[in-house]
This record gives structure tokens, sequence and C-alpha cells, in this order.
């Protein structure tokens, strides 16, 4: 939904998808911090900000890329699913375990210039850090149709639904995106030892 002036949104519910499940007490936390700026016809109307579920799966895909398993690469696509509509009046909570979208309807590759390394004051930095950012525009023709849910993926991904190993979930109250619109979205994710 679109409100008249361009605000932002932040949902309770979001502070509980912060982290890996597991062990608060050590080990790896891997967070996720999304904003959406939704653009119709150039102008903006709307800003959501949020976190997001980091999956199990992704600690998959770190494996193989410490191990340089063969046909396996970092972040590839971004793939958008319209949920259920059931979502509308009650949005539930991703699981740790999902691997992929409810109900995947696109996705878009992500470039490595779309990719940066941030500082610990979130300034792009030219050296590794344990901070990354995203930003990709999904532009007027792509993934059209209703959207309450999104992952990143990586690994063995292609441009084929479903595929690929998931990185993070999001579900979302609902954007109904038409050729109109552009949304752009930017995620970042912060690796840590707890």
């Amino acid at each position: 939904m679109y409100s008249a002036e361009a605000g932002v949104q932040m949902k309770d519910h979001d502070s509980l998808l912060m982290k890996l499940s597991g062990d608060d007490t050590q080990g790896l936390k891997m967070t996720g911090q999304i904003t959406d700026r939704i653009y119709k016809n150039g102008v903006l109307v709307e800003e959501r900000v949020g976190h997001n579920l980091v999956v199990n799966s992704v600690l998959k895909l770190i494996m193989c890329l410490l191990k340089r398993q063969s046909g396996y690469s970092g972040i590839q696509y971004w793939a958008v699913g319209s949920g259920a509509s059931s979502w509308d009046s009650s949005l539930p909570t991703p699981s740790a375990g999902d691997t992929r979208l409810t109900a995947e309807i696109g996705r878009v590759a992500i470039s490595p210039s779309e990719i940066v390394f941030l500082d610990s004051n979130l300034n792009v930095s030219s050296s590794p850090t344990n901070i990354i950012q995203i930003t990709h525009t999904f532009g007027t023709g792509d993934c059209n149709g209703k959207w309450r849910e999104f992952g990143i993926f990586g690994g063995n991904a292609t441009a084929t639904a479903n595929s690929g190993l998931m990185i993070n979930k999001r579900n979302h109250d609902v954007i109904t995106k038409t050729n109109e619109m552009t949304v752009e979205r930017v995620m970042r994710f912060t690796l840590n030892l707890s």
C-alpha cells in the first residue's frame, strides 16, 4: 500500500528476524537490513526499512565457497514472490530452515558491481570487510505482480525459479509492482563473531 508522502515503516517482528538461529552465546552471527524505495512514474512514493532472516542454507554456501566447490558462486540472484493472499491479514515469520520462496514469481541477476564492502561507519571500502551491501533497482518490466516475499540466492543458482542456495528471506506487506514502478532495494549483510 502506498502513502501520499514517502515515509518509513518498520514492523515489530523485524527484530526477530535479525540473526541466524542457534546458540546466541558463541559462533557466527549474520544479520540483514533491507531498505525498499518504491517509485511510481519516477517519484518516490514509499520507503520501507526492516530486517530479514538469514537462513541456515547460507552455511552450506559459505562452506562451498571456502572449499572452492566447482559450479558454486556467491550472491547471484534476487528473487521475489507472491507468498499467499492470507498474508495480507496475518504475515507469517520466515523459518531459518526455509530453502526457497513460498511462491516465486521472478528473479533478477545481481552483478558484482552492485555489491560493495562497507566499513564500520557504513562507507564504501575498497578493502574486504565484514559488511557487504547490495543495491539493485527492479526496472519497470522486472517481476511485476504482487510481492510479499523476497530472497537472495547464490551457490548453483540460475535464472530458473527455486534454484540455488537461499541466503536470506523476508516476508513483507504487499507491494503491487506494475510497469509504472521501479523498486530500489538496498540489502546490507553483517557477519560477526558473537
